[in-house]
Order: C-alpha cells, then sequence, then structure tokens
C-alpha cells in the first residue's frame, strides 16, 4: 500500500464521516428518546399512590381532625 492509497483511504473515510455524521447523530437521538419515552412509561406503570394512614379525615361536621 503506497503513500497515495492511504492518503485516498483517509480522505474517503473523512468524507464519509463528514457525509454520515448527521444521520448518526439523528438515529441515536432518536433511540434515546424511545429509551426515556419506555422508561418513564414503565415507571408510571409501577407506581402506585401511596395510602397513609394518617391522612386527613373529614368529621361528620365537614371539618377535619
Amino acid at each position: 500500500m503506497t503513500l497515495d492509497d492511504v492518503a485516498s483511504l483517509v480522505l474517503a473515510s473523512a468524507a464519509a464521516a463528514r457525509a454520515f455524521a448527521p444521520d448518526v447523530r439523528a438515529g441515536m437521538r432518536r433511540l434515546l428518546r424511545a429509551g426515556v419515552r419506555l422508561g418513564a412509561e414503565s415507571l408510571i406503570a409501577q407506581h402506585q399512590p401511596a395510602v397513609r394512614p394518617d391522612a386527613a379525615q373529614l368529621d361528620e361536621a365537614g371539618g377535619s381532625r
């Protein structure tokens, strides 16, 4: 492999990286957004409202204790 071949390979690789970088970046962002969305959905599905035994209750007159 000569120096011209190496230089051509480096230039071609740099051009390909520059051409495809925006697509790769957009794809990674899309994957991350999907992961965040799925993670949030699973957290919401697992969340159960906490019931406090000492929660304020209304008495018969409509006031709290």
